[in-house]
């Protein structure tokens, strides 16, 4: 049996901890739409209690729903209320704030809760049935298009990359895991072959897109490559694309250092050489993509996002 406290399974002891589970969700709830609206920023931008008045002009946003939004994060003693009912976040605990994107999934996957509703009382095939043909660009030495291959057994499974000895190393994995539905090719993105056209139902760049030096010739290929009904899936490292907003995190300042040393370098190799690099944000990822005929679906400003092609 797993390892749980004598006082875990008391009836007062479970309805207290059911219940603080519950408050908690609907409160991460209103700390995801403080941090889409710019609430968060707005609070960590003053030095001094402002009133939601200040609060609401300094964020460009309606004052009576700010108003609203700043009782229920007070009472939830995110926010602190003066005496004469000016709102600030302590100095010493602005940085801490910071996660307050992680709380912005639950805005992402509330609309989805219906399909997923349909999907627990189906008794259709899954979703994963469906997907008979994948393409993982950029797979390096392909653990995770391995991953994708086994989880799809009854997928045809390519990854390619432009590293000869990533491609090896791949081979070489299919070879010990016996995989027969995956293939490795030595190719670049903006090189698909001609006989891909429209093949493929979902296409991964996994932590791929931000380091090329082409991301324009690149996606144009997977655009080509991919069905009509498809889905582009891109994972780029956590992090904005305007400075301001990576101040004050950790996670921010560490995988920004690491891009000085690998993505930047990256997407400065060849022609045209972007020079995207982590610093690139996922801000200016998601209008990228949609400039270039692609429709984001979901809350932009996260890792992993899923696209598809925006028909006319």
């Amino acid at each position: 049996m797993a390892n749980i406290d004598a006082d875990d399974t008391k009836p007062y002891v479970y309805e207290e901890r059911f219940n603080n589970i519950l408050y908690s969700g609907v409160i991460s709830l209103g700390i995801g739409l403080g941090h889409r609206v710019g609430l968060f920023k707005a609070l960590t931008d003053f030095s001094e209690p402002e009133t939601s008045r200040s609060i609401a002009d300094h964020a460009g946003l309606n004052e009576r729903y700010v108003r609203e939004w700043l009782f229920s994060m007070a009472a939830a003693k995110v926010v602190f209320i003066t005496d004469d009912n000016k709102y600030y976040i302590p100095s010493d605990c602005k940085t801490k704030t910071s996660k307050s994107l992680l709380a912005t999934m639950i805005l992402a996957t509330a609309p989805l809760t219906k399909d997923v509703e349909k999907c627990f009382r189906s008794k259709d095939q899954s979703s994963a049935d469906k997907i008979m043909t994948i393409l993982d660009i950029g797979c390096g030495t392909g653990r995770i298009t391995a991953n994708i291959a086994h989880y799809f057994p009854g997928a045809k499974v390519v990854g390619i990359d432009v590293d000869q000895f990533a491609i090896d190393t791949a081979l070489k994995l299919k070879e010990d895991e016996n995989l027969t539905n995956v293939e490795f090719c030595l190719l670049g993105g903006e090189s698909l072959k001609d006989e891909w056209t429209e093949r493929f139902d979902w296409i991964t760049m996994l932590k791929v897109f931000h380091d090329l030096p082409n991301p324009g010739s690149c996606l144009k290929g997977a655009m080509r490559a991919l069905k009509d009904d498809g889905v582009l899936t891109f994972h780029d490292p956590l992090c904005h694309s305007d400075p301001k907003l990576n101040v004050g995190s950790n996670v921010h300042a560490s995988t920004l250092t690491l891009s000085c040393y690998v993505c930047l370098p990256c997407s400065l190799s060849a022609p045209p050489a972007v020079g995207n690099g982590i610093g690139w944000g996922l801000e200016n990822r998601a209008k990228y993509l949609r400039d270039n005929g692609l429709t984001v679906h979901g809350n932009e400003s996260v890792e992993v996002i899923h696209c598809s092609k925006t028909l006319k």
